[in-house]
């Protein structure tokens, strides 16, 4: 019984630990990796930051095709709703992949980027989509 007691507790301390440090890491140099293949993704609008405004709006969250893994984009700057391309402040290249989705792991890293930078934001995919016109028919069309 006190083996279990002691395994419990063992158990406790680790998600403690990794609660504290979360299991996420900055991207990549844009000159390293200058784009990144977003699928299950999704836009959020960050509507409360810690003074730094410039640096925060619409951002792309979604699953890297590559690394498959969860990632979070710096702010957008420009966006082609034809190629499905976004610019983002950082200089790199998003691809969107398929229909906007969810991902666990992009959600993740999402919460995690959020409480990390003391930034609220909201869901702004459907926003995003009206904003720029883009057809989930044609979407749907090219990836089923």
């Amino acid at each position: 019984m006190s083996n279990d007691k002691t395994l419990e507790q063992h158990l406790g301390a680790i998600i403690a630990d990794l609660e504290k440090h979360p299991n996420i890491w900055g991207a990549a140099p844009v000159e390293a990796e200058p784009q990144k293949w977003l699928e299950a993704w999704q836009v959020f609008k960050v509507v409360k930051s810690n003074g730094f405004e410039d640096r925060f709006g619409l951002h792309f969250v979604g699953r890297n095709s590559i690394e498959v893994n969860g990632a979070v984009s710096s702010k957008i700057e420009s966006f082609d709703s034809v190629t499905m391309r976004g610019i983002t402040r950082s200089g790199r290249i998003y691809q969107l992949l398929g229909l906007p989705g969810f991902c666990d792991d992009a959600q993740y890293v999402f919460s995690n980027w959020c409480r990390i930078n003391k930034v609220e934001a909201e869901d702004a995919t459907v926003e995003f989509i009206r904003h720029y016109s883009i057809s989930l028919e044609s979407l749907n069309k090219l990836t089923g």
